[in-house]
């Protein structure tokens, strides 16, 4: 079984997204951070228009994740990660 959890990823700054990407290089970013996490994270997700954008990952977990442990990560900088569990 899987639990289902969606990343809100905000960059700080145009520059930060200028550095960090979008789509594919994004997910590859984000598979780094996470690395010892066995989670499922595409390269395909759902972003905002604005500058720089939001994107909105549908992450697959674990069931016995410990969603707290996650927002714990760091994260580096220029990055930001919000961890939505809407099943609770």
């Amino acid at each position: 079984m899987t639990k289902d959890l969606t990343f809100d990823i905000r960059y700080d700054n145009e520059l930060a997204h200028d550095y960090y990407r979008d789509g594919a290089d994004l997910a590859a970013v984000i598979r780094d951070i996470y690395s010892d996490r066995q989670l499922h994270i595409p390269d395909a997700f759902e972003s905002t228009l604005t500058t720089p954008p939001i994107h909105f990952m549908e992450v697959e977990a674990p069931e016995d994740i410990d969603v707290e442990e996650l927002r714990k990560v760091d994260v580096p900088p220029g990055l930001s990660i919000e961890i939505q569990d809407f099943h609770v």
